[in-house]
């Protein structure tokens, strides 16, 4: 298990699982072995105080002593009991002076759940091994199974050619000794013993000989046709797998399109808590809270000492060209107005004070405040213009925000009630039957596209599934014939003169190079994969997390696997070493990343997985930029998140704690298999029930996240969702989290970065003309914003949105009903909310 110091408790700690209703699956034994030796007997602390010491045993293979508990001896089974290493909680080992923090987690699996989790990862790397090209070339409309015709040329000709050999196999003459009657008899020595030592004997030893056909030959033929078994065989699985997949996903995109009606059913909770929100920004008191916390984040100095100090009474009204302070209206005796008929500007650009630039991004627009301070007045021809130098205090006295707060607080409570009476059901406005609609084509061409995969997939079986059986009948046969398995070639003629075995040699060659398995020492670790047992499920768990972030980069995202990356991966999945990068590269979407299995970061913690991103913006092929991504799988159940504060106490551990967000504020995400993590769902979208992705702050004058931090839900057991939570998540990251977003200063909403498509990845995009207007929440027919792009994927006609929030200028982008990874109103769930300010508009 690997052990990691916690700076804060000062103590070394670990994780470990047990699984409670695994029945007839044998225990595994906790131990610990002193590295360099030691004279001190480890011991394990009790809850009462008491340490009871650990026993040393000799590990039988290497000679090692290792320290174990032991309660009582299974006879039976010839290993040693123990309870405290089969309870949930915290086991704290004693090694001579240092103290390692054991944190034992329980997972509600049993043993059929944990079998099929450990075939599904095995099956899971063979597949994306055999089927690396099908999703990002040509092949990918053709069904995206890494298999053609060549490939099924190859098996049949091996098992045509095989055939042949077994109806006249090569073997060999060897002498044996056998009793034969008198007149057949090849005297050998013993021959002549019997002779004089037994008379009249009607049989005697002879020389003979037995045809053998254990050859070197054989044994390699043998050798070929074992390992076109097992390729076929993953070939059969990797077919029958996609057939149900695609099955599944028809399936679901079907209900999905059967569900949508001309109403919409609305979560009361949900409604409750954005009601609480709003009743929260209706008080001033939460505004004042709001300009304190930007203060502490802009890192704002006050100035206690300085000269005289004056009030200055104004209101906000736009940012400068500059940005280094506000237009304003000043109050002079109860009236507003512009210092002496001019514009009226306060200026943060101290001479004394650098921090109050900061000031900027801490005040609002339309907003009245009193300031403390001292400064400068100047005037030019066309404006009057008030420097602060000094800052001594800051009120806010009142906001726009503030009112509009309370008139959405009365319409919402009005909202509600009708709801109620209506049993938290409405009729679809409009515009919601259009977005609607939107979203049933979309679904409409996915549907046509997994029922046509899924047909592909199920020919496939169809063609290759004979092929696995004669190829088990062949390799039956051989091992009848005594013959064993050996991966030698013989320097023989046979393999030049016999076509039939050189066949099977070249058709053998011919397989592996049509899977792209070509390397024997790559198929060798493949089978050493392959006999993985029920071990150490938590490490397994972090290494299927990296088969499925490989894999929804691959097919969903169309990124391309660099060179050697297979064997990057095989070395990721056996264990044998850290900091292994996979590149990836997009040239389409003008972005490549590297995907780092357990990378040291600078400041020596070392999360699960690391994704460093470069990208170009669409316009601009010469600039590169970077964004870095952090990712920790935790095996945990919903026990153990409680045990570690609750889902949200386990992501600031990681990102505060360990400093996975490091000095460039990373966005930091937690993958598990919970079902049942999330304590506080935020969001109205279907996906809220399981994932978290920082939509929205959990609390009513609680921070907003802003997508930095979150947690998803993934698990090997529950196949409901498949990779959706994880290609929302990274989608998230490839769309949104790459650069700002803020847009005030760009020509419209989209990013730079070159837009794709987030259900399919295509980055085939066509623009779709805006409809002239919308009905407001007051319900006055508005226009549309104009720096809002409107664009529709050509392949599967999903439909995007880019758009923003009119008091942040925050980028927001919708990806239809299902993809979008912000917030959706629990009153509205087809709008979205801000996560930056958790407002929302019309688009």
């Amino acid at each position: 298990m690997p052990v990691e110091y916690n700076d804060e408790h000062a103590h070394f700690e670990c994780e470990t699982t047990i699984y409670p209703r695994t029945e007839g699956v044998l225990r595994g034994q906790l131990a610990v072995r002193f590295i360099t030796g030691s004279a001190v007997i480890p011991c394990i602390k009790m809850s009462d105080g008491a340490e009871k010491p650990l026993s040393p045993v000799e590990d039988i293979d290497s000679g090692k002593n290792w320290w174990i508990v032991k309660d009582s001896w299974d006879a039976k089974e010839k290993y040693w009991r123990h309870s405290s290493v089969n309870t949930a909680g915290t086991l704290i080992l004693v090694l001579d002076d240092v103290h390692c923090h054991i944190n034992i987690g329980s997972m509600d699996f049993s043993r059929d759940q944990l079998e099929r989790y450990l075939t599904g990862f095995k099956d899971d790397l063979w597949e994306l091994l055999l089927d690396e090209s099908s999703s990002v070339q040509a092949s990918r409309e053709q069904g995206g199974i890494g298999i053609n015709n060549a490939t099924i040329d190859c098996a049949q000709n091996i098992i045509m050619h095989a055939h042949k050999i077994l109806s006249n196999p090569k073997a060999e003459l060897r002498e044996i000794q056998t009793l034969k009657p008198r007149k057949a008899v090849k005297p050998v020595n013993r021959t002549f013993m019997e002779l004089a030592t037994k008379t009249n004997q009607s049989v005697l030893t002879s020389r003979a000989v037995k045809p053998t056909f254990n050859m070197a030959e054989n044994r390699y033929i043998l050798f070929a046709l074992e390992r076109s078994y097992r390729m076929i065989k993953q070939i059969v699985i990797l077919s029958g797998n996609k057939a149900k997949r695609y099955a599944t996903l028809t399936d679901k995109l079907q209900h999905q399109y059967d569900s949508f009606t001309d109403s919409v059913t609305i979560d009361r909770d949900l409604v409750v808590k954005d009601l609480e929100i709003i009743r929260q920004r209706c008080k001033l008191s939460y505004w004042q809270q709001q300009l304190a916390q930007s203060f502490i984040a802009e890192k704002i100095v006050y100035d206690a000492d300085g000269p005289q100090y004056n009030v200055l009474h104004f209101r906000s009204q736009k940012p400068t060209k500059e940005n280094d302070g506000f237009f304003i209206e000043i109050n002079v005796q109860g009236q507003w107005m512009r210092d002496s008929e001019k514009s009226t500007v306060l200026s943060f650009n101290s001479k004394f004070n650098a921090s109050l630039l900061n000031l900027v991004r801490c005040l609002r627009q339309h907003a009245e405040y009193k300031i403390t301070g001292a400064g400068r007045r100047y005037e030019t021809e066309k404006a009057v213009i008030y420097v602060i130098d000094y800052l001594n205090d800051i009120e806010i006295v009142d906001a726009r925000e503030l009112h509009l707060a309370q008139q959405k607080y009365s319409q919402e409570i009005m909202q509600g009630k009708v709801l109620d009476a209506n049993n938290w059901q409405r009729k679809l406005s409009p515009r919601e039957l259009d977005e609607q609609t939107k979203e049933k084509v979309a679904l409409q061409n996915r549907i046509r596209f997994y029922s046509e995969n899924q047909s592909l997939s199920e020919a496939v079986f169809k063609k290759v599934e004979p092929k696995q059986r004669q190829l088990a009948q062949l390799i039956t046969q051989f091992k009848a014939l005594g013959v064993t398995a050996s991966s030698h070639f013989p320097n023989s003629m046979t393999f030049v003169q016999n076509p039939r075995y050189q066949g099977v040699h070249n058709g053998y060659k011919q397989l592996m190079a049509s899977t792209r398995l070509t390397n024997e020492d790559l198929l060798l670790s493949l089978e050493e994969i392959d006999a993985i047992g029920l071990v150490n499920m938590p490490l397994l768990y972090e290494r299927w997390c990296l088969l499925q972030i490989m894999k929804v980069l691959i097919e969903s995202f169309r990124f391309i696997p660099q060179s050697n990356w297979k064997y990057q991966l095989v070395d990721a999945i056996k264990g044998r070493k850290k900091d292994i990068e996979i590149l990836f590269d997009n040239p389409l979407s003008k972005r490549s990343l590297t995907l780092t299995y357990e990378k040291t970061l600078e400041n020596g913690k070392r999360p699960d997985f690391v994704i460093d991103l470069q990208w170009a913006a669409e316009k601009d092929d010469q600039a590169r930029y970077s964004r870095r991504f952090v990712l920790d799988a935790k095996f945990y159940d919903r026990s153990t998140f409680a045990r570690s504060g609750g889902l949200l106490g386990v992501i600031d551990g990681l990102r505060n704690q360990k400093d996975y967000r490091e000095a460039t504020n990373n966005p930091v995400f937690l993958i598990h298999p919970c079902k049942h993590a999330i304590a506080d769902v935020v969001t109205a979208q279907h996906w809220g029930k399981y994932s978290y992705l920082g939509e929205a702050g959990s609390g009513a004058g609680g921070i907003k996240p802003n997508h930095d931090y979150g947690a998803i839900f993934l698990s090997p057991i529950d196949k409901e969702l498949y990779n959706d939570e994880l290609q929302r998540l990274l989608g998230l990251f490839l769309q949104y989290k790459l650069e700002s977003p803020n847009t005030s200063s760009l020509p419209n909403d989209l990013t730079r970065a070159k837009p794709f498509c987030i259900r399919c990845g295509s980055v085939e995009l066509r623009t779709i003309e805006k409809t002239g207007g919308y009905t407001n929440k007051q319900g006055v027919q508005s226009a549309r914003t104009p720096r809002s792009v409107w664009l529709q994927c050509t392949e599967c006609e999903q439909f995007i949105s880019f758009n923003h929030c009119q008091h942040s200028e925050t980028r927001l982008i919708k990806n239809g009903l299902y993809w979008t990874y912000h917030s959706a109103r629990a009153i509205e769930p087809f709008n979205i909310k801000c996560p930056e300010c958790s407002e929302w508009g019309g688009w």
